[in-house]
């Protein structure tokens, strides 16, 4: 049996959780955006790189986006209140840390599974891709051989059959919008048979270490909307950020390549939540 992990986004508690809930497993496959987006990076890398169970990995498009970030080739609003999750990221993380980011790949096809297995981030081409309709994975399958194409990033669970082979997103550990507030989604294969899992974290205690943690106090904006996924399990991050672009639209008229940071502050300012969720992470 093989665990597959995807989407930790520097969620320590969630993390914990499933390695708690997880059977007896002979590998854990991880997918990608272990760290980014959350305020315990290093915690989980290092609980993964200390496991005793053989653990393979593959690099995020937020590991992709940090590593660039790390060598200096970060856009010009990297270092913006509103995002500066990635800068904050990098300027945390250890240096064995990126040495080991450093020696991942892509993509990763493996044989310890009948019928191979190849692991993706968004999809076989782009760690961005989107796989969510049987049409996309469709197409994502005529170009491999593997049985099971396994992939992330769009934090929820899917299982599609292609003829013999099956691709799947695995959903997400630490951000997971299966609709379903304060849980942990990690998948296990075993054999034939795929199995989703969701595993409830202590949220509250989560919420707690997100308010006390020097990640929210210079991310507010963005770590507020990833919060508010964590409670709820609805997009909220994509909520704010699809705001940000309309309120700018209306407001000059048009979508500048680059948000000026005072207006992106602005626009994050005039956004507002249901009352319950926001007395929760103030």
């Amino acid at each position: 049996m093989i665990a597959i992990l995807s989407d930790i986004h520097g969620n320590i508690h969630a993390l914990d959780a499933v390695l708690a809930d997880m059977p007896n497993v002979s590998e854990i496959w991880v997918l990608g955006d272990t760290v980014g987006g959350g305020p315990f990076p290093c915690e989980c890398l290092d609980r993964l790189l200390n496991l005793s169970i053989p653990v393979i990995s593959i690099l995020g498009n937020w590991e992709e986006w940090l590593l660039e970030g790390y060598k200096g080739l970060h856009p010009e609003w990297w270092e913006g209140k509103q995002f500066a999750t990635g800068a904050w990221t990098v300027d945390h993380l250890k240096p064995y840390h990126w040495t080991y980011l450093e020696g991942l790949s892509k993509t990763l096809s493996l044989n310890s599974v009948s019928g191979g297995a190849l692991l993706y981030h968004g999809s076989p081409e782009k760690s961005d891709g989107t796989i969510l309709a049987q049409e996309t994975a469709a197409e994502a399958a005529a170009d491999h051989k593997e049985k099971w194409l396994l992939g992330g990033h769009v934090h929820r669970t899917r299982l599609f059959r292609v003829g013999y082979q099956r691709v799947a997103a695995v959903g997400s550990v630490g951000l997971s919008l299966d609709k379903i507030g304060g849980v942990a989604c990690y998948t296990l294969l075993d054999r034939d048979h795929l199995v989703f899992r969701h595993v409830a974290y202590d949220l509250n205690a989560a919420i707690v270490a997100y308010k006390n943690s020097d990640y929210m106090k210079n991310v507010p904006y963005f770590s507020h909307a990833g919060a508010m996924t964590m409670i709820t399990g609805l997009p909220y991050v994509g909520k704010l950020i699809d705001f940000i672009n309309e309120y700018v639209l209306e407001r000059l008229g048009y979508k500048p390549e680059n948000i000026p940071e005072a207006l992106c502050i602005e626009a994050a300012q005039a956004w507002k939540v249901e009352g319950w969720l926001e007395e929760m992470i103030k």
